[in-house]
Formats: structure tokens, sequence, C-alpha cells
């Protein structure tokens, strides 16, 4: 198979993306055996330094040039994979840890969801951008508001809006049907999909990103239509896809979040313990494990079963140690300030 490497990019005649994200698996795999040996399970580097590694480097390297090209269905089965098995490396919980609740506990939300994230933000760039500057830009059509009309002429536009086979293509305001024969020419997608910032009837301005690009005559973009603000967009909407997709409060409380948990910064071994009795799936006989015949009842009261709660404020037999160290805490949930405070962490550790 002939390949062609461009800027980190790999191209076959048949134009597939599946040969680019061989590449760039293997490149992460390599990647992830190297930075394995800087934490084993249970010692090593702490868990913050872990998700560092794996925000930084490892999906760094895994998404690369999804912003402009998308794997297929089956490679990203296959990246996801992957990355599942970074997420539980860098929270050190078992195999029979629920997904969704991994992607929680490692505040690393799904590939898909990333992926989807990464592109809205490609498309905003290139939507924000001058078209006296951009000949990307400049190719969109003239019904996409901007604060200026250039536009190359309408040959121009078709040498980069070709359309594959027999397909009739769409305006870009116009919902995609469920016929495959009709589709957006690639440039006319781009506005498309991120529609929910332009507003339904498309008419909402786009602003360039850099405020010093504008020309004397335009004024300043009024308040919520800055670049950095339909940023900010792109991202509640990535929060709010996170949201939908994450477990139910009454199974598993807590909510997702790109910003790590305060007790990360906690030592490796104290930090895993959390990670897996947050996530229902630890050393707690309450929690469902590989051992069917284990009582739930707690082997140290022997009162109640010995889920989370029960093992941290309500044992009978940690009472001395209980008033000691956290005394005065009443609850542990998501929102309360043992999750916040540094002398209580350290205490609850």
């Amino acid at each position: 198979m002939k390949e062609v490497r461009w800027l980190g990019y790999w191209f076959t005649p048949s134009l597939s993306t599946t040969r680019h994200f061989v590449k760039r698996l293997a490149k992460a795999q390599a990647a992830f055996v190297a930075v394995k040996r800087l934490s084993p399970p249970g010692m090593g580097i702490s868990t913050f330094l872990c998700h560092r590694l794996a925000s930084s480097l490892i999906f760094s390297i895994l998404s690369y040039s999804t912003d402009t090209i998308t794997p297929t269905a089956h490679m990203t089965r296959k990246l996801s994979v992957f990355s599942h098995k970074v997420q539980r490396w860098t929270t050190n919980c078992f195999r029979c840890t629920p997904i969704d609740i991994l992607a929680v506990e490692a505040c690393l939300p799904a590939l898909e969801l990333l992926l989807a994230y990464k592109g809205c933000l490609a498309n905003l760039r290139i939507l924000c951008s001058p078209p006296e500057i951009n000949p990307a830009a400049a190719r969109l059509p003239l019904s996409v508001q901007t604060l200026s009309l250039h536009r190359h002429t309408p040959d121009h536009r078709a040498l980069s809006a070709k359309n594959a086979g027999s397909c009739l293509p769409l305006l870009w305001l116009q919902p995609r049907p469920p016929s495959k024969n009709r589709a957006h020419l690639p440039l006319d997608a781009l506005p498309h999909w991120i529609l929910f910032i332009l507003g339904q009837d498309g008419r909402e301005p786009l602003w360039v990103i850099s405020q010093h690009l504008l020309c004397e005559q335009y004024h300043d973009p009024p308040a919520g239509c800055s670049y950095p603000q339909l940023k900010l967009q792109c991202m509640s909407l990535l929060m709010k896809e996170w949201k939908d997709a994450s477990p139910d409060p009454a199974r598993y409380p807590y909510r997702p979040s790109l910003k790590p948990h305060p007790f990360i910064g906690l030592s490796k071994f104290s930090a895993s313990r959390l990670h897996q009795m947050r996530s229902g799936k630890s050393y707690l006989r309450a929690h469902p494990s590989w051992d069917d015949n284990t009582l739930p009842t707690c082997p140290r009261c022997g009162e109640a079963p010995e889920h989370f709660a029960h093992a941290i404020l309500h044992c009978s037999a940690k009472e001395p140690a209980r008033t000691h160290h956290l005394q005065g805490v009443t609850d542990i949930g998501p929102d309360t300030a043992v999750r916040s405070s540094a002398a209580l962490l350290v205490a609850l550790a």
C-alpha cells in the first residue's frame, strides 16, 4: 500500500483515514508503555501526575488530526478500547468498573465526545478566520454571516467542494435527510455542524479570532459573541453531552468534571482506594465483586453492609479514629467540605 506522510498525517490513494489512525494508535500505545513504568499499581508517581500524562501526552498523540479528519466507526471503537485502558491506569480502578463511571473518575471524557469537541473547535476556527487571510473561510457560502463579505469566485469554491459519486448537495442550513443521496458539501458541513452557535436561522454573525485583525469600521463584538465565548459554548455542549451519558445519580452521585478531583493529590495508594470506593468496585464487602459468596456485612462491626459511607462515617469499630480525624464530618457526598478541604482530605486518607 502506497503511503505519503505529511505533517504527521498519513495519506493513501483511497484517502481512507484508517491507516492514519492505525499509526496514531501505535504511537500512543508506545508512549503508554513508557509512562506505565513510572506508576505501577499502588506505587510510583501520584495520581495527579498520571492524569497530567494521560491528558497532555497520551490523549494528545491519540487524537492528533481528529479536528480535520474523522476515524471510521470500527477505528473509533479500537481507539476507545485503548482510551479505557489509559483511564483505568490513571485511577487504578478494577477492570470490572463500568466504563461510564471510569470516565468520570478519571476526569477524561469518552473518546467519542472528545473527538466531536475537537472537531467543533476546528470548525469554529475556520468560520471565525478572516476570509481575506484564510482560503477555507473565503470559500464559505455567502449566506454564512461573517464580518467580511469577501469570498472567492464560485469556480474557486468548487475546487475544494467536490462531492462523491451521484450525491446531490444540500444548502448548509438544510438538515440532512435519511437518504444517503443527499449530503452537504464539505465546506457547507462546517457551518452546519455548529448551527447551535449560529442560531436556528443561521443569522448570528461570526466574529474573527483575533480582535487586532478587525478593520477600523468594525465595532467590538457584542456580549456573548466573541471567539473565547463561542469556545465556551462548545465546552458547555461537551459537558452537557457528557452529563447526559453519565450514570444515573441514584446509582453514582458524582458528576462529570474536566477539573481533577482534589483527592488525587494524595498518595497513590490513598487516591486509588478512594477512586475504587467511589466507583462502587472496591474491597468493601457491600460492593459487587468477583466473589459472590462474600457476605456484605461489615467484618469489623457486623452491624450493617460495608459500603463507602458506612466504612467512613458509621462503623462503630472506627469511632475512635473517626473522632480524632473527622470530628464533625457527617457526609462524604460530592458537594461536602471533605471534598475540598486539604486538611480533611489528609485526615480521610
